[in-house]
């Protein structure tokens, strides 16, 4: 049994496989109207995260949106299948390993490539020492996009409506325009006419930006907790820059538990890599490679800590 994810609503697909989306018996009651109750895994697997180990759930969900295969396999298909889906297996294996590598060599990593806050600023091709850098949203825009490209800028709702068509502008009428800026942004360039934040209305991805949240899913609690954090991301955005060459343009701290380091985008093969060793690396695996998914600009208040986002390293301004 699988599950026909045409008839699913609010479905998004993770770079990984994995598939979320508003689970229909829940729906049935009113319940998950954000849509992210019902996971679907690349085996197709699935499981409600409101109603885990539901049983009768479960058969809901199948009854409501599942498929059952009338396909019969003759002998030579079934030992196809069952050579796929043992690759599949061993990759998985293979991933578990290199997560658990990387956790085992964080620390040496943290320690040989450690960026304090100081370090960060002299550092930075723009001086982080005046409020126009380290503050002002549109300085910032300016220092990553060309004038003519088209950007996004609002409150995560402000999309999909008519009404949000005023949210995209050029990256030069967001300079000029009176028009409050942010809180939130992309690392996307937009096509003409866009109206909604959907992946289909994205021109281009120039960055990706890794949102450190947490060494292995656990975010900082404490301030002590919220300081080693901020330090060992800040150490693994310095080895990838250095031992990784990735290309570094920008790192902003968001005012609460999170330090975006936005890169220029690389090759997809290298940014896939990422995805297996993410979470023990520190950062939210389900953000890599989703271009639409809204971001904090600087001189941003906070609601959770009422503390500000600012700028602690920034490229040269775009010409």
């Amino acid at each position: 049994m699988s599950l026909d994810v045409t008839r699913l609503e609010k479905v998004r697909r993770n770079p990984t496989g994995k598939i979320t989306a508003r689970c229909p018996a829940c729906a049935e009651d009113g319940g998950d109207r954000t849509g992210n109750h019902l996971v679907i895994f690349p085996d197709e697997k699935f499981a409600c995260a409101a109603r885990a180990g539901d049983g009768d759930h479960r058969k809901r969900i199948m009854a409501l949106v599942g498929v059952r295969s009338e396909v019969t396999f003759d002998a030579e298909q079934r030992r196809q299948w069952w050579k796929e889906k043992n690759a599949t297996r061993q990759r998985s294996i293979g991933k578990d390993r290199l997560a658990r590598s990387a956790r085992h060599h964080r620390q040496e990593l943290i320690h040989q490539y450690g960026w304090h806050h100081e370090e960060v600023w002299e550092d930075s091709p723009q001086r982080i020492d005046c409020d126009l850098v380290a503050m002002d949203p549109t300085h910032f825009l300016s220092s990553l996009f060309s004038p003519h490209d088209l950007l996004w800028t609002g409150e995560v709702h402000q999309s999909g409506g008519d009404s949000h068509a005023v949210r995209w502008k050029t990256c030069a009428e967001w300079s000029a325009t009176g028009t409050r800026i942010g809180p939130m942004t992309t690392p996307a360039v937009w096509m003409p006419g866009t109206i909604s934040r959907a992946s289909n209305n994205v021109l281009e991805s120039p960055y990706v930006v890794l949102d450190f949240d947490g060494f292995d899913g656990i975010k900082p609690v404490t301030p002590d907790e919220l300081s080693r954090h901020l330090l060992g991301s800040l150490g693994i955005v310095r080895w990838l820059r250095e031992a990784m060459a990735w290309q570094l343009a920008a790192i902003l701290w968001t005012g609460g538990k999170s330090l975006h380091a936005w890169f220029h985008t690389p090759p997809p093969e290298v940014l896939k890599s990422l995805l297996p060793v993410a979470e023990s690396l520190g950062m939210d695996a389900g953000l890599i490679g989703r271009p639409e998914h809204p971001c904090r600009l600087p001189g941003q208040v906070h609601q959770g800590s009422g503390k500000v986002s600012r700028v602690l390293w920034l490229q040269a301004q775009t010409q």
